[in-house]
């Protein structure tokens, strides 16, 4: 099976400092390719001719803020699963829970603090799960000033019986660079955990067996390497993924894009919903 992870566009309703599109969206906003469900099904019809049924990672920007999300989605489905939405969780949120299939499709939920408190977000997985939605990952992003406050939100999940997956802050924050400026006490982070994801010049199957579908139908190897890396067009009749592994020349990859899920026959509790 293949992975696809797509940015469905680089749109949001929320403004965190901490994002990676922060200031830009203005500038990525132009890259945005506003279609039908049916123009984008014409396409991702054509992909599953090709390989099969693939493994579909949907974020952006927010996913639910982008136009007849939800109908593009039970399409997709119908097709390609298992599809996993991340999602701030601040749209649509009760009609996803009734109208999408369970079976196939896992939401993930980020919470953002500068937003929405850990009590209310806790309430919304609560009403999730209640409704029969399967939940991913529950993400909150290190950002070096949400430090003092993780232990007391770890605890508070684990309270509610959710796990929390804390992920590491990439940027610079008051003159340090991150993760690199995280000390293993700050994310409970076990030894060795940078150095695992340390990939440059090793051969990677990004752009092979997985790949980045940008908002603009551009394709690229992954989100670490960016414009630097697109090979193709998802608009293109012939597009087709790389025809093997190559080298990679990025220092770190904490993100794991490139992987792909597990084989289907392996036991339930080892297919953890990815990322």
């Amino acid at each position: 099976m293949i992975r696809v992870t797509w940015n469905i566009h680089w749109s949001c309703n929320y403004r965190c400092s901490y994002c990676f599109f922060d200031r830009k969206w203005t500038e990525y906003a132009g890259r945005n390719a506003y279609r039908s469900a049916e123009d984008w099904m014409s396409h991702w019809r054509r992909l599953h001719e090709r390989y099969g049924r693939a493994y579909v990672v949907i974020n952006g920007g927010e996913p639910f803020a982008y136009p007849g999300f939800l109908e593009l989605l039970r399409r997709l489905s119908g097709i390609h699963w298992p599809v996993n939405v991340t999602t701030n969780g601040s749209l649509h949120l009760e009609e996803y829970a009734r109208s999408i299939d369970h079976s196939r499709v896992s939401i993930s939920l980020s919470l953002h603090p500068q937003f929405e408190d850990a009590a209310a977000f806790l309430d919304k997985v609560a009403s999730l799960r209640e409704a029969g939605a399967a939940i991913g990952c529950l993400n909150l992003v290190a950002y070096p000033p949400f430090l003092k406050d993780l232990p007391g939100i770890v605890e508070r999940f684990r309270a509610s019986g959710e796990s929390l997956k804390v992920v590491p802050f990439i940027g610079r924050f008051r003159g340090v660079e991150y993760p690199a400026g995280y000390t293993r006490e700050d994310l409970g982070m076990a030894q060795g955990w940078l150095e695992s994801k340390r990939r440059k010049g090793t051969l990677c199957p990004a752009g092979h067996s997985s790949a980045l579908l940008l908002p603009d139908g551009s394709v690229t190897r992954c989100g670490q390497v960016g414009d630097p890396g697109v090979f193709g067009s998802f608009f293109d009749p012939g597009f087709s993924l790389l025809p093997s592994p190559m080298p990679c020349d990025r220092e770190v990859c904490p993100c794991d894009e490139w992987k792909t899920i597990p084989d289907e026959k392996a036991p339930k509790e080892a297919r953890a919903w990815l990322p």
